[in-house]
């Protein structure tokens, strides 16, 4: 897998890695680049995770529907942001 796309789950070193391609899609959707390993990426479509960060203004997930792991809002300060 080329490194020009890194995973956006939190940090894991087996099982699906998820690289955000572009949230410019139908609404509530989102463009994902979808590998395992060092195999073959492909594409996929994704409905945007709906869960937000506890209180009124708390910040929404960046991710999709059912990811594994935590929410973006629970990652570190050190984690890439949505609007890379």
């Amino acid at each position: 897998m080329d490194t020009a796309v890194q995973c956006r789950l939190s940090a894991h070193g087996e099982g699906e890695h998820f690289g955000l391609l572009t949230d410019n899609g139908a609404y509530g959707t989102a463009l994902w680049l979808r590998w395992h390993g060092a195999g073959e990426a492909e594409l996929v479509v994704l409905p945007d995770c709906p869960v937000a960060a506890p209180g009124p203004d708390g910040d929404g997930c960046c991710l999709f529907v059912d990811h594994a792991q935590q929410h973006t809002w629970e990652d570190t300060p050190e984690e890439v942001p949505c609007t890379s």
